[in-house]
């Protein structure tokens, strides 16, 4: 399995996906939860609803799954 990155050249941020990541829709999170999340806040994926992103899935969807 590869090993993949989420990287933000402006901040110099990288962010494995062997980590938990999601994907957030910030209109289905709310405004609360969003700027608790800006604030470093460590929300549910209850309270966030986000889409998890990692390593199998993100290989699948570039990769063809190989």
């Amino acid at each position: 399995m590869r090993d993949l990155f989420i990287y933000h050249p402006g901040t110099g941020t990288l962010i494995s996906l062997s980590d938990p990541v999601y994907l957030v829709d910030s209109s289905i999170a709310g405004n609360e939860n969003m700027d608790s999340m800006s604030n470093g806040a460590s929300l549910t994926e209850r309270e966030h609803k986000g889409t998890r992103i990692d390593n199998y899935n993100m290989t699948n969807l570039f990769f063809g799954g190989k």
